[in-house]
């Protein structure tokens, strides 16, 4: 039976990886801070309890794994060196340690679009980083994944879009010229598996989406998000300027509660960037599933189950 090995399992995508990988079969063994609780605990599945800076654990989390899956990093931090410390040194300690395993596994980096503009925000440097390091362990045969934005169950970042939705508006930076691909995170775990099942690693990293040619600009997504809670909202464009002080207020608030924001000062030229258009590549066995309008009435209705939403 193949051996996966999986780091950020109880993540957003991560929590999707590994019960798709258990249905279909796969030996899972995951790296996780803390003991699993609830339905994390019931599933069949080894658990390693460690970080990325814990090398005994990322030690144990490889030996004897056929394939290993990094998904973990970080979204959110105070600084660049933050940035780089979760998403490039921490993914060369795992690297390091698969490295050395006698029958070095294959290593799938699910990376980001961002890492396409590296120069944008700290987050997308530390993401090209992290695939600068992947590609240095070619004994690995690595993979790199360059999602686009993901939503879906359980993503709280995209539930801010329909709190704002449920009050009749959405706040939208950029002009109306900007495009995003979207992808559904059960999508993204069907693009994973895909890549486990890979004979040849692609040369390059695989940019993938939802299908949809040219993504969405953001009335289209809007449009999407209505139909999904059932009423209208209005499109409300944010300038550029503003967009800076609201960043600056996220970055102010974080340094506060001591909490980073994703929504900081760094991150706003990626937000306003005009272009996140995934350029698919062939990924032998990925078939997208989801669409935007049935993705996203799926999102509302995890949402409302656990009372975060009104639908």
């Amino acid at each position: 039976m193949t051996v996966v090995a999986v780091t950020g399992a109880t993540g957003f995508i991560g929590t999707h990886l590994v019960r798709l990988l258990v249905e279909q079969g796969y030996n899972v063994r995951a790296l996780a801070r803390r003991p699993p609780q609830g339905r994390e605990e019931s599933l069949q599945l080894s658990w390693v309890i460690g970080s990325l800076e814990n090398t005994q654990a990322l030690e144990k989390l490889v030996a004897g794994a056929d394939v290993v899956v990094h998904l973990a990093g970080a979204i959110k931090a105070f600084s660049r060196d933050a940035f780089l410390e979760a998403n490039a040194i921490g993914t060369r300690r795992l690297a390091e340690a698969a490295a050395a395993v006698a029958t070095s596994p294959r290593l799938i980096y699910v990376s980001s679009l961002a890492a396409r503009q590296p120069s944008l925000s700290s987050y997308a440097a530390s993401k090209r980083a992290g695939e600068q390091v992947v590609r240095s362990f070619a004994k690995l045969r690595p993979v790199i994944l360059r999602p686009p934005a993901v939503y879906g169950p359980g993503d709280m970042e995209t539930l801010r879009i329909f709190q704002m939705a449920s009050r009749g508006f959405v706040l939208a930076p950029g002009g109306a010229t900007n495009r995003t691909s979207l992808v559904h995170v059960e999508d993204v775990a069907r693009a994973v598996v895909a890549a486990v099942k890979l004979d040849e690693p692609p040369s390059v990293p695989v940019e993938f989406d939802d299908g949809r040619a040219r993504g969405y600009d953001w009335r289209e997504i809007l449009a999407a998000a209505g139909e999904a809670l059932q009423i209208t909202p209005r499109l409300i464009r944010v300038p550029a300027p503003l967009m800076y002080l609201v960043g600056l207020a996220g970055s102010l608030h974080g340094r506060l509660t001591g909490k980073p924001n994703v929504l900081s000062w760094d991150k706003i030229p990626e937000l306003l960037h005009p272009d996140w258009v995934a350029a698919p590549m062939a990924l032998a066995g990925y078939q997208p599933r989801w669409t935007l309008e049935k993705g996203l009435k799926d999102a509302v209705n995890w949402y409302a189950s656990r009372g975060l939403l009104t639908k």
